[in-house]
């Protein structure tokens, strides 16, 4: 096995989010700035259920460019996050089967919606790195964490926390947990995957 393999192989939650933090500080103003226009544009739209279904997921991906471009050494943008709409089918479809799944996990005891979340969060990176459809999406990101199971599981109950702690601080927590996590995830990714430059036509 050659010693990159090997070292995508090896999964290390703390370096992960270790290195997210010192990303997100690096550049903490823009981040704040991204995750409150994220926040806000969905606590508008989430006025009406059907307007949240339908950008979440979009913002989402378009979320994960932008941190996709902080990690290869670019200035991320605040018109990253409307290049996930570049994506809104699969976008739209996955965040909505995801999140039922994740729902019906997390009503069948928890640990299964837990568990549920670790299989399918690299779901938005491998729409926007490789513009898979969203099934195609779902299941590259459930046969890649299948190989790390537990270790994600266990990674995802970490961000669960850290995003819990966030909503706790007066709820303004949320603006630094929520780059944070979502640099994490990038982060897993990119050691089990390896990220590409995300290119948008």
């Amino acid at each position: 096995m050659s010693e990159q393999t090997t070292e995508q192989q090896n999964i290390n939650m703390s370096r992960w989010i270790s290195k997210s933090w010192d990303i997100v500080f690096s550049d903490l103003g823009n981040f704040v700035l991204l995750t409150l226009i994220y926040v806000l544009i969905i606590a508008v739209v989430s006025t009406t259920v059907i307007g949240e279904i339908l950008v979440i997921g979009p913002l989402t991906v378009g979320f994960f460019i932008a941190i996709n471009k902080k990690i290869k050494g670019a200035k991320c943008e605040i018109n990253d996050l409307a290049k996930g709409f570049q994506f809104f089918v699969s976008a739209f479809l996955s965040s909505v089967i995801v999140s039922f799944f994740i729902s019906l996990g997390f009503i069948l005891l928890i640990i299964p919606g837990i568990i549920v979340s670790a299989l399918y969060m690299f779901t938005p990176l491998f729409i926007a790195e490789q513009n898979m459809d969203f099934w195609a999406a779902m299941e590259a990101s459930r046969k890649l964490a299948m190989k790390h199971l537990f270790d994600l599981t266990v990674f995802v109950f970490t961000l669960y926390i850290i995003t819990l702690l966030g909503i706790l601080v007066c709820g303004i927590g949320v603006l630094i947990t929520i780059p944070l996590c979502i640099t994490a995830i990038a982060l897993a990714y990119d050691q089990l995957v390896g990220i590409k430059e995300i290119t948008n036509k």
